[in-house]
Formats: structure tokens, sequence, C-alpha cells
């Protein structure tokens, strides 16, 4: 008499494939999802910094005050000049709308700015942050300006 094997897996066994599936699916996707914010939140100094620079470089070049504001809310928008009464407009050249919704502006310093004689600046900090992190940007009285997270004690005096 002949017997037959029967080949495959059972029904539990598949089971707890599919829910050890599941749970590494699930932690790749919020690791995923940590590193998208991180980039967000990185991708946002680097443009207020590199909009600092340009603001630093005008006022140099006529000689000028230029003393950012802080327009607040879920599209904050910094700037330098007149603040408009409504919204920030795109393309501006003294308007930086927030690149992300998800970063707001934390703090930042009353009354600083860039004056044009001899490349100095009021010093002070704009610190932002979303569900990633907290970064800073600190401009010196030197108009030097650069980046650092808060936990990098070091570089954020």
């Amino acid at each position: 008499m002949k017997t037959q094997h029967v080949q495959g897996y059972t029904l539990p066994e598949l089971l707890i494939v599919l829910v050890i599936v599941g749970v590494l699916g699930a932690s790749a996707f919020s690791g995923w999802l940590r590193w998208q914010q991180q980039q967000r939140l990185a991708e946002t100094a680097q443009q207020i910094q590199h909009f600092l620079h340009q603001l630093r470089a005008w006022a140099n070049w006529h000689n000028a005050d230029q003393v950012l504001w802080l327009k607040p809310g879920a599209r904050w928008c910094l700037g330098s000049g007149v603040m408009p009464a409504d919204d920030c407009q795109p393309g501006r050249r003294n308007q930086l709308i927030a690149p992300h919704d998800d970063v707001r502006v934390v703090n930042i310093t009353q009354d600083m700015g860039f004056y044009g004689r001899r490349n100095v600046a009021r010093a002070g900090n704009i610190e932002f942050a979303n569900a990633a992190g907290q970064w800073r940007v600190i401009v010196s009285s030197r108009a030097r300006i650069r980046l650092c997270k808060p936990e990098e004690q070091e570089n954020c005096q």
C-alpha cells in the first residue's frame, strides 16, 4: 500500500509568518516616516540659512538695514522689509514661505537682522521643530550664520 505525503504549510504556520511580516513592515514604515520628517527639518534649515545668506549679502551690497519679521501660522513666512498685510507671496526676494507644513517656528529673536555697514548683524537665533526634533539657525553679531541641533551643545552656543 502506498502512503501519500502531503506537502505544504498548515494554517497556523502561515498566520505566524504573516504576523511576523506585518510587524516588520510596520516598523519599517514608521522608520521611513521618521526619516522623512528628519529630511524635511534639514531641508528647512538649509533653506532658512540660504535665505539669511542672501539677505546678508543684499544688506551689505546696498548698505541698508534688513530687519527680520515672522508671520506665524500653519504656513509661516519669514521676511524682511515691509510685512505684508495678507498672506506672503511665493517668489518674492525678501520672503521665505515655510517649505513644509509640519515644520513650525518655535522661537525667533526679536529685531534680529543685518546691517549693511561692515557686514554686521543683530545677533539672535531662529528655532524650528517638527516631530523628528529641533534645529536652530544662529546669527552672530559679525553676521556669521550657522546651523546646529540643540543636542549638539558645543555648536549651539
